[in-house]
């Protein structure tokens, strides 16, 4: 099951391993980060958007991190992110 919830100019929504590595194949990675639990990735799509995806090391789920206005700086957004994760 797909979710959105909008917080802070962010959408984020849940998607299982495979959807993802569809996803991973066709997005250039910018920066990725494997703190244990989980794995981070800074990603941008084809069409030059870009996101971030938070994958779960145990089941390989991922949530992905989406900019609600595609004028703000992806990385002033991961690094909020990334600041609330630890």
């Amino acid at each position: 099951m797909t979710t959105t919830k909008p917080a802070f100019g962010l959408s984020a929504r849940a998607i299982d391993a495979s959807e993802f590595a569809a996803i991973f194949e066709q997005s250039e990675c910018l920066f990725t980060l494997d703190n244990g639990s989980g794995r981070t990735f800074v990603l941008t799509d084809p069409s030059g958007v870009d996101f971030l995806a938070i994958q779960d090391s145990a089941d390989g789920n991922v949530v992905l991190v989406e900019l609600a206005d595609d004028h703000e700086s992806i990385h002033h957004h991961a690094r909020e992110v990334l600041n609330r994760a630890f």
